[in-house]
């Protein structure tokens, strides 16, 4: 009785070959979905972080800005604003006298006002920090002493613009005005996607912008009145 030819119990090569070549089909699309979603989430961290970073910058501004003094014929109150720049990107700086403080002590040799500065860091590189001066003890000079603090880092661009009721400036000096703005326009200039790559080439470096208008309100034209100065007296800046 011939033999029956035994049933196949087994795969051919070009069988476990193309079972191989579809596993790293599949396996490379779940990864790349995986990454992708891993950047995403990434991305939208990181925007999170940016924004709250300039909240706080903008808040911390915003809270000086809104208390800034001026008097005619005091050359130790100022606000002085320059341009700058750096790597393309701005890098004002400002300097101003506020308001917004009170004495550390009830003796304390302070005024009510304080100098008042920003801007960003000399170090080089990409992501700068955002430094804020203040020095309660007015010495006649209003652009340095005090204590200097990191408010924010990561910044990359500073700039400070100007309203005079007609338009916006990129510079003041109320040592040649005589006045204060009417508002200062805040922008803060932050890297994102640095060094990844994409239609605009490798490399290519994308920036995000947080910007908020800031109202002066003691700003504008204004006289002095000398009997109410009398009365209230204006702080003197301490002897040298």
């Amino acid at each position: 009785m011939p033999s029956r030819p035994s049933s196949r119990s087994g795969f051919t090569l070009a069988e476990v070959l193309v079972a191989i070549l579809l596993t790293g089909l599949i396996a490379g699309i779940i990864y790349g979905s995986y990454m992708g979603s891993l950047r995403l989430i990434g991305d939208a961290y990181e925007s999170m972080e940016r924004a709250a970073v300039a909240r706080q910058i903008l808040g911390r501004m915003e809270a000086d800005l809104s208390c800034a003094f001026l008097r005619a014929d005091r050359e130790w109150l100022v606000f002085v604003g320059e341009e700058g720049g750096g790597g393309g990107l701005p890098r004002s700086t400002i300097a101003f006298i506020a308001s917004n403080r009170g004495r550390s002590s009830r003796d304390a040799p302070e005024s009510e006002l304080s100098e008042v500065a920003y801007f960003l860091d000399p170090g080089e590189g990409a992501r700068l920090h955002i430094m804020r001066r203040e020095d309660p003890t007015l010495d006649g000079d209003p652009f340095s002493g005090g204590e200097t603090r990191i408010i924010g880092e990561g910044v990359a661009g500073l700039r400070f613009e100007y309203f005079d009721g007609d338009g916006w400036a990129g510079a003041w000096d109320s040592r040649e005005a005589n006045e204060l703005p009417l508002a200062v326009r805040v922008t803060l200039t932050f890297r994102t996607d640095e060094g990844r790559g994409d239609e605009a080439g490798e490399g290519a470096v994308r920036t995000t912008t947080f910007a908020s208008e800031i109202a002066v309100p003691l700003g504008g034209g204004w006289e002095e009145d000398e009997e109410e100065e009398e009365q209230q007296g204006t702080p003197q800046p301490a002897a040298a």
